[in-house]
């Protein structure tokens, strides 16, 4: 398996958990907004056999999670051998990925906790290749969320990241549209946009970091509706809450 590098304890992950994180090299997308540019290079990562990952992740035994991320995971070709033996070793497994090989989420799915998966734009849009760097077939992506909405034993995340001036607040609000419309049943997490050192620079001052204040008007209107999901914010001001503890505190908006 190529990887671009190991967090051996991070509390940032997966929510409210201590993990192990693995991050896997390569990546079929090219988001122009991507934090983790360095691992897409085409000379970079590095080779490591099953066995010294494994012996990685068990030396903390007190860690119980393992998320793997990336990077796109899926491209791995033995990312299954990988989730079926952290498994093994007693671990829960959490999995980042683009949903772009449903294929291959079928194949996991005996072996997953958790999937977080990246929603970066409305199915039905047409800046599909300027939003994600590539034109890619968007109905792969729509057959990933049916599988995964379908596994209730598998903890869900939707996550979809605002970038100032590439996204709009209207097509976070379809995105939503879509996930109420198709019963969604775990958590949607609106992301802050982030400029770090690992984005291309080409994109410093192009993009905008949305303020905290923008993100919950984005959401506002889905408040106080009954729905079957969570709608989450993270940020750098409150970190990782409900949307709907947030609003409360914040009555001005």
């Amino acid at each position: 398996m190529k990887i671009g590098g190991i967090i051996d304890i991070s509390t940032k992950d997966v929510p409210n958990k201590v993990s192990t994180v693995i991050f896997t090299f390569g990546c079929n997308f090219a988001c122009p907004f991507c934090h983790n540019k360095h691992l897409l290079a085409k000379n970079g990562g590095k080779e490591q056999n099953l066995d010294h990952l494994i012996k990685i992740v068990n030396q903390n035994r007190l860690i119980n999670w393992v998320s793997i991320s990336g990077g796109e995971p899926t491209l791995q070709a033995d990312l299954e051998d990988l989730c079926k033996r952290l498994k093994e070793s007693g671990k829960f497994v959490s999995l980042d990925t683009n949903g772009s090989k449903p294929e291959i989420i079928k194949k996991l799915l005996p072996y997953l906790d958790r999937v977080a998966m990246d929603v970066k734009t409305p199915f039905s849009s047409n800046r599909i290749e300027e939003i994600i760097g590539k034109q890619i077939n968007i109905n792969s992506i729509v057959e990933s969320f049916t599988i995964l909405n379908e596994h209730p034993q598998i903890d869900f995340e939707i996550r979809t990241t605002f970038v100032k001036k590439l996204l709009k607040s209207k097509e976070v609000r379809e995105i939503i549209r879509f996930l109420i419309k198709k019963r969604f049943r775990g958590n949607y997490v609106l992301q802050q946009y982030q400029f770090s050192e690992h984005i291309d620079s080409r994109y410093k001052n192009k993009f905008e970091q949305p303020s905290h204040e923008l993100l919950l008007k984005i959401i506002e209107p889905y408040t106080m509706m009954d729905l079957s999901f969570n709608i989450f914010v993270r940020d750098e001001v409150d970190g990782y809450f409900n949307c709907r503890t947030l609003l409360k505190a914040s009555p001005q908006i």
